[in-house]
């Protein structure tokens, strides 16, 4: 009895020293969080500010016409385009059209024309090595995260003009789907640093960076999902099946067994997995809903407790930002998750399929990138001076379009004027107080 009663007075004494901690704790937050706010509002106060400051500049002036900047009114930028995007000839129309444009928003970008990854690359390591303060990605999903893998961790800044086919990047930071208002965008310049995450096999270093989804199984996923997008039914269920292939020989698949940073064990014989930094995927399919590429977490799926038609019909319906809930679809959130097999498992970074492993490591490195961006549902800090918000699927509401005078074609790929542009449609960056 005398045992008990020491027992219960050490740990109510032990109880009432742990309240006092927790209790200074709570405080402390609370200042923290406060003045984390006052900061934000002063953040977003400065970005109004910066937004009307872009209107005064290089909007229209008393004539309607852009206001014509000069030389060292200009933000110098390298401007890689992938001329083979899908909607690059209609949004861009060429890209003297897009230099001419880009002019009228305060910015003198130099072009160059993507003939392949690895050129992509050597240019964009060439302005780092410079301290060139902007480079600017035109194309789809793939040309953007050939420009931002080279930019992790330095000074330079990611602009986006999205032409792809599905702008999954796009939606998710805020960049809008109309031209103009893009262009916009990029000549207020308002920026945030967003995370980035990394796959490396069996302990090596190095390894793959991916903006969007990493995971096992997406090397059949997205094939399949580009056959319905291009309506190639024929091709669709071999697709299908193969995506889903290893279930039909339960007795043979070897389990897979996840670890999270916190040391939660997770163990499921389904082969198919994503770790998410932002919450589209493929057909603007909203694999991690939750998911914000600056809040400094992966969020891990796992899809256990599906056969193949239910986790095909699962998949598919999350197309076109479609939020989904099922019970068996499972999600966490952390820093860096282990995924191990005794057999290999079919990997991929994003885009690119990896080669098979047995192990595999995901981590996060936080604020690795610098982007121009705007009110986007990917972020936790969305810049609210854009009004114009694109949705997560499906084409944007676009404003009447402008009138761009297509100026002659220079010689040797250097613009040696500035055309004349008419009168731009309304900004997409709103003045301070809207």
């Amino acid at each position: 009895m005398s045992s008990e009663s020491k027992q219960t007075k050490k740990a109510a004494r032990m109880l009432h020293r742990m309240q006092g901690k927790q209790l200074a704790r709570a405080e402390e937050i609370g200042n923290l969080r406060g003045k984390l706010e006052k900061r934000s509002r002063q953040l977003q106060t400065l970005e109004g500010k910066m937004a009307q400051l872009e209107r005064q500049a290089y909007g229209p002036g008393p004539d309607g016409k852009p206001v014509a900047a000069g030389p060292k009114a200009l933000r110098p930028a390298r401007l890689i385009i992938n001329q083979e995007s899908a909607s690059f000839a209609k949004m861009a129309g060429s890209p003297e059209g897009l230099v001419a444009r880009l002019r009228t928003y305060g910015i003198q970008a130099e072009v160059y024309l993507k003939t392949s990854t690895k050129a992509v690359y050597g240019w964009v390591r060439e302005a780092v090595e410079n301290k060139e303060g902007l480079v600017i990605a035109v194309g789809g999903d793939g040309t953007i995260e050939d420009v931002a893998m080279e930019l992790v961790g330095s000074d330079t800044v990611l602009g986006i003009l999205p032409t792809g086919t599905m702008n999954n990047l796009a939606r998710e930071l805020g960049i809008p789907l109309e031209m103009d208002q893009a262009c916009a965008l990029l000549g207020a310049g308002i920026t945030r640093q967003i995370d980035v995450g990394r796959v490396r096999a069996n302990g090596k270093s190095g390894g793959s960076y991916f903006l969007e989804t990493a995971g096992l199984g997406l090397a059949i996923a997205w094939p399949a999902g580009q056959n319905i997008k291009k309506h190639r039914w024929g091709k669709l269920p071999a697709a299908l099946r193969k995506m889903f292939e290893q279930d039909t020989k339960p007795a043979d698949t070897q389990p897979i067994h996840i670890e999270l940073e916190s040391g939660e064990k997770i163990e499921t014989k389904v082969r198919f997995v994503t770790i998410s930094n932002a919450p589209l995927y493929g057909l603007n399919n909203l694999v991690a809903p939750d998911a914000k590429m600056d809040d400094g977490l992966l969020d891990l799926a796992v899809y256990d407790g599906l056969n193949n038609v239910e986790l095909a019909a699962y998949f598919l319906r999350t197309a076109g930002g479609t939020r989904v809930s099922d019970p068996n679809v499972r999600f966490y959130r952390t820093r860096r998750v282990q995924i191990r097999s005794q057999q290999d498992m079919p990997a991929t970074s994003d885009k690119d399929e990896l080669p098979d492993q047995q192990v595999l490591d995901y981590e996060l490195i936080p604020r690795a990138l610098r982007v121009i961006v705007g009110q986007g549902s990917g972020l936790v800090w969305p810049v609210e001076a854009v009004t114009s918000v694109p949705p997560l699927g499906g084409e944007q509401a676009q404003p009447k379009p402008s009138a761009v005078v297509d100026p002659e074609k220079p010689a040797n790929g250097k613009v040696p004027s500035t055309p004349e542009v008419a009168a731009q449609p309304e900004s997409t960056i709103a003045a301070p107080g809207k």
